[in-house]
């Protein structure tokens, strides 16, 4: 039974390396507890690089600008879920700050494409 698990996450792309990094990601780079990713387990396929990582350096700078609250599973299901468009309305054009968070927000993404 484990076996055609494993087999299956592998076959849609899940090795057990993408999930050790991005459950690292999640509990020690980001704070969250492991129960919090388990009942969004989608977080798991989006890609580190080019969305969770850029996206997340946005976090901290919302919250010390108290520009969110520090409610952060709401805040954090929306910045990771929604799409492009979405994201960049609700977390970075909507402020006044947009122009420094556009500018953080993009050095990451253009890390992103370097790293590869």
């Amino acid at each position: 039974m484990w076996e055609s698990k494993v087999d299956l996450y592998k076959r849609w792309g899940w090795s057990e390396g993408k999930i050790m990094a991005a459950m690292d990601f999640f509990v020690n780079k980001m704070g969250l507890e492991s129960s919090f990713i388990a009942k969004h387990p989608v977080f798991i396929t989006l890609s580190l690089q080019k969305r969770l990582i850029p996206r997340a350096e946005v976090f901290p700078f919302l919250l010390t600008k108290r520009l969110i609250k520090k409610s952060k599973h709401t805040n954090l299901v929306a910045l990771f879920k929604s799409t492009e468009k979405a994201f960049l309305e609700k977390f970075v054009n909507s402020y006044d700050e947009a122009p420094q968070l556009l500018k953080l927000y993009q050095e990451k993404l253009d890390l992103s494409k370097i790293t590869k």
